[in-house]
């Protein structure tokens, strides 16, 4: 989020931009319109209070389309929020589930839900094992399908990367499995940097992305997105999860729940 020094630092445009203004006044006002035709009596300062209300409490996401879900970062976070507050209980009983089933699941919040982002959150936990029939426990898949969904295209950029460097490494060239055995972290980290630079992805704090490539010579992209996803400096970034472990303590869904309101 942005402080307030840099607040009034920013031009109006730059402000908005940041915020996604423009985004949400326009599902706002398309919302408005659909439904103030079956209520005429609807009073749109009301409903567009109750709105922004809702999406600054991140209550604004279910059973809207992935275009909208994934619109921007704060989205995404209220949707992994949205997804560990209304199957919480999975974690409780123990229950393990496959990717396709968790897929399932993401699909009742969230119809047009892309499976591949599910199989990628699954590769985190299981390599490249995520096949239909593997079982997952709910808080690991919890914390992959955060990372992964909040910064899919910069993960899958990191994953064409990784790719390119281990066919120059001798490799099979044209091939689409990271492989294993890993490849030089400083030059892995080199590349990634860049990709920051250049692009304008949504990533994780580069300290972090330091951390995890700087403990050993070489890293198999798996070890890196493990590093990632059980990283607890993220997961306070991203600010919607408590920390890894306490997902499934009934005081944490009830702060959660306190804070939206």
């Amino acid at each position: 989020m942005t402080d307030a020094k840099d607040r009034f630092s920013q031009t109006p445009e730059a402000y908005l931009q940041s915020h996604h203004v423009v985004t949400y006044l326009n599902h706002a006002l398309t919302s408005l319109y659909t439904v103030k035709d079956s209520d005429p009596k609807l009073q749109p300062y009301r409903y567009l209070s109750d709105y922004f209300a809702r999406v600054s409490a991140g209550n604004h996401v279910i059973h809207q389309e992935y275009s909208y879900v994934s619109v921007n970062p704060h989205n995404r976070a209220s949707f992994v929020k949205l997804f560990w507050k209304v199957y919480k209980s999975i974690g409780n009983h123990g229950d393990l589930l496959t990717a396709k089933e968790y897929h399932a699941l993401i699909q009742l919040l969230c119809p047009d839900f892309p499976f591949t982002i599910v199989q990628s959150a699954a590769r985190i936990i299981l390599m490249d094992d995520a096949i239909s029939d593997c079982l997952m426990a709910f808080q690991d898949f919890l914390y992959a399908f955060q990372v992964q969904f909040c910064y899919n295209e910069f993960l899958n950029a990191c994953r064409e990367l990784y790719l390119t460097l281990s066919s120059d490494k001798g490799g099979s060239g044209g091939g689409t499995t990271p492989r294993l055995e890993g490849v030089e972290s400083s030059i892995f980290l080199d590349g990634i940097t860049d990709l920051i630079a250049n692009n304008s992805y949504h990533h994780p704090s580069i300290r972090v992305i330091h951390r995890v490539l700087g403990k050993s010579l070489k890293a198999s992209f798996y070890t890196y997105l493990l590093g990632i996803a059980n990283s607890d400096t993220i997961n306070a970034s991203i600010g919607v999860l408590p920390k890894k472990g306490h997902c499934l303590d009934s005081d944490s869904a009830a702060k959660s729940t306190k804070s939206d309101s």
